[in-house]
This record gives C-alpha cells, sequence and structure tokens, in this order.
C-alpha cells in the first residue's frame, strides 16, 4: 500500500510541476486586441491578426514551427541563417503602427522594408505599398526606431532586409 501511495504523490507532484513550467512559459498571442472594449462590451475586439507569427515573442522564444513561418517571409535563407527580428517581438513595430492608423483612419496594405545593419539598427527604409504618404511617413518613423535582433548569416552578425506587411480595414 505504501508504495501505491508513494506512486500517486509522485504523479501528483509531476503534474502540478510541469503546470508550473507551462504557467511560466509566455503563451503565444497571433493577435493584438483593441485597448478598451466598444461601450457596452467587456469584450475587447481583435484589431490586428498576426502574420502567422506570435507577435509578443522575442525571436530567442519562437518555437521551430514559428520559426520555419518567418523564414518564409525571404526567398531564400540558408540553413543556419538567422533573419533580423524586432528585439520586443512583432508587437514592438505592429502596436505603435496600429495606435497610428487609428488617428490616420486608413484602409489598404502597407508593405514595407527595411534594411537592419548587423548591428541591429535601421539603415533605411523602402516603401512598396502605402495606403497615404502619412502612413509611409509614419511607418517608416517606427521601423527607424525599432531595435533589431541583427541577422545572422553564417553565423556572423550580418545586414538583412526585414519585411513587414499589415492590412489595414477601418470598420464603421
Amino acid at each position: 500500500m505504501p508504495s501505491s501511495l508513494a506512486k500517486i504523490l509522485c504523479a501528483t507532484l509531476l503534474a502540478y510541476s510541469s503546470l508550473a513550467s507551462a504557467q511560466s512559459e509566455p503563451k503565444s498571442e497571433y493577435s493584438i486586441k483593441e485597448d478598451q472594449a466598444v461601450t457596452g462590451s467587456y469584450i475587447r475586439r481583435t484589431e490586428v491578426t498576426g502574420p502567422r507569427v506570435p507577435v509578443n515573442l522575442p525571436y530567442d522564444q519562437l518555437s521551430p514551427a514559428d520559426r520555419q513561418a518567418l523564414n518564409s517571409w525571404w526567398e531564400k535563407i540558408n540553413d543556419g541563417d538567422e533573419p533580423p527580428f524586432p528585439l520586443g517581438g512583432l508587437k514592438a513595430i505592429i502596436d505603435p503602427i496600429r495606435k497610428g492608423q487609428s488617428q490616420l483612419v486608413d484602409n489598404g496594405e502597407l508593405f514595407i522594408v527595411a534594411t537592419v545593419k548587423s548591428n541591429g539598427t535601421v539603415a533605411n527604409v523602402s516603401m512598396f505599398e502605402s495606403p497615404s504618404d502619412a502612413m509611409t511617413q509614419f511607418a517608416a518613423k517606427v521601423l527607424l526606431l525599432t531595435k533589431f535582433k541583427p541577422a545572422k548569416c553564417a553565423g556572423v552578425p550580418c545586414q538583412m532586409d526585414f519585411p513587414f506587411r499589415i492590412n489595414f480595414t477601418v470598420r464603421r
């Protein structure tokens, strides 16, 4: 009888320890909700849906599947190479652009590419598509102020472009 009690106790402790470790790991978020719920509701609506990569995690916390999804943004990334990535995760870019868009009230797609130097700073920004000139200027400033984890080519920090797309739809 004592051995079966010990087994149950061990199983219970193991279950609690795995639950505690699961709770300490950050939960992946693939969207950003509005700051406040619409009047008369406690439910915050989703404002931005992430691009198949968690928006709240830095690169070193992305799963192998998330890193593979991120790598698909580039036409070619060699095995073992890493793309540049915002130090605070994609939310560091998406959140300020989302808030700026709420003031600009633009509809349409934003497609912008930041050239990230080997030290993690942005050298320049190229705009390929934007709903307005104001959004172009605003998004470029956000990217220029964002600090990145630099890309790695053959294990060495290198310069690489960081493409970023987001589609704005104004709800009425």
